[in-house]
């Protein structure tokens, strides 16, 4: 087994973080399985407890694992009343494959809840087990009610603590490209499943939006933020995020356009090719691909990738805090953001 590490959290940490991996399984889809992780503020370990003080991992490929940049592999959840966020992945993507991200919000005070969508993960791609668009868009929206309808409702599969720590009046949903049309349908609802009526904000990473209908799209009246990577090559603005933010009409409408980012900019896409140069004997061809899906993350003279994340986890948080009141940074965090180069900012 090769352990390698995933480095320092992209933030200071305002709480510990704990991490658990299990699955939820849906009685009403034939037993569907969806392995799912769990991000939460977490009790401090003691400092002479080093069992306790264990950090997660991650298995990034067969017999290669990294360690957690932050999260310990589970401890007790803090007491607390913290907002949910669900958060789903984009095609061809893991539940963890956005672990910088999800352990930064967790930290910040949330319990973010991430689930493969079978049928559109990595290993489907790979197999070719995958299924067809429409069939995954109806899987999409059904994955994140269960998810959802277990945080809420309890599961035996989720810990209680963690079960506990959930302010049910905060519900988030929050997705990657493809993740980004997860959200919005669920509460939009589409594809013969009802809107979800929990949810009181979206945010969408490098939305996949295209195949939403305007009339889906004018339904959505939740707060929703987009962010719009400038260099996007797979969901670019003009088919993907244009539309959606002149028909959205939820009150606050958010977007922020990062001019030197690509597609994989809210990816762990970039931290995997990094690892990747440690692994011995790793077979050229996916070296060559998680070099050019890194690439896709950021230009070599702007912003790293890490400080591309820092960027979009801030301006979510900023977001958020102004429909969940999460905090009272926000407003700083919005004058800073109009501030940075390369940021475009605009609100309604």
């Amino acid at each position: 087994m090769t352990v390698l590490a995933a480095g320092a959290p992209l933030e200071p940490q305002r709480h510990s973080v704990g991490r658990c991996s299990t699955a939820l399984i849906d009685p009403d889809r034939d037993q569907r399985r969806l392995g799912i992780d769990v991000w939460y503020p977490a009790i401090e370990p003691a400092d002479d407890d080093l069992a306790a003080r264990t950090r997660s991992s991650y298995e990034l490929f067969p017999g290669v694992s990294f360690a957690s940049a932050g999260a310990l592999a589970d401890p007790p959840a803090h007491p607390g009343s913290y907002p949910l966020i669900v958060f789903s992945h984009g095609r061809t993507g893991m539940r963890f494959a956005y672990s910088l991200v999800c352990e930064a919000l967790a930290a910040r005070g949330a319990v973010v809840v991430s689930s493969d969508h079978p049928g559109d993960a990595l290993t489907d791609w790979l197999l070719g087990s995958h299924v067809d668009d429409r069939t995954n868009e109806v899987n999409r929206v059904a994955d994140a009610h269960l998810v959802i309808r277990a945080c809420v409702h309890g599961d035996p599969a989720l810990p209680v603590g963690v079960l506990n720590a959930i302010d049910h009046d905060r519900i988030v949903l929050m997705g990657h490209s493809y993740g980004a049309y997860t959200a919005f349908a669920t509460v939009a609802g589409a594809r013969g499943v009802a809107p979800h009526d929990r949810v009181k904000a979206v945010v969408g990473f490098q939305p996949y939006t295209r195949t939403m209908s305007d009339s889906l799209l004018g339904r959505i009246t939740r707060p929703a933020l987009l962010v719009v990577s400038g260099r996007d090559r797979v969901t670019p603005a003009d088919s993907d995020a244009d539309r959606p933010w002149a028909l959205l009409r939820g009150t606050p409408t958010w977007r922020v356009d990062l001019a030197g980012a690509g597609h994989q900019a809210i990816s762990d896409i970039a931290l995997y090719a990094e690892l990747a140069a440690h692994v011995p004997h790793l077979p050229d061809i996916v070296r060559q691909y998680l070099a050019a899906s890194a690439a896709d993350a950021c230009v070599p003279d702007g912003r790293s990738w890490r400080e591309q994340m820092q960027v979009q986890v801030a301006a979510a948080w900023a977001f958020l805090d102004t429909v969940l009141d999460l905090d009272a940074g926000g407003a700083a965090v919005v004058a800073e953001l109009d501030r940075l180069t390369g940021v475009g900012l605009r609100r309604r």
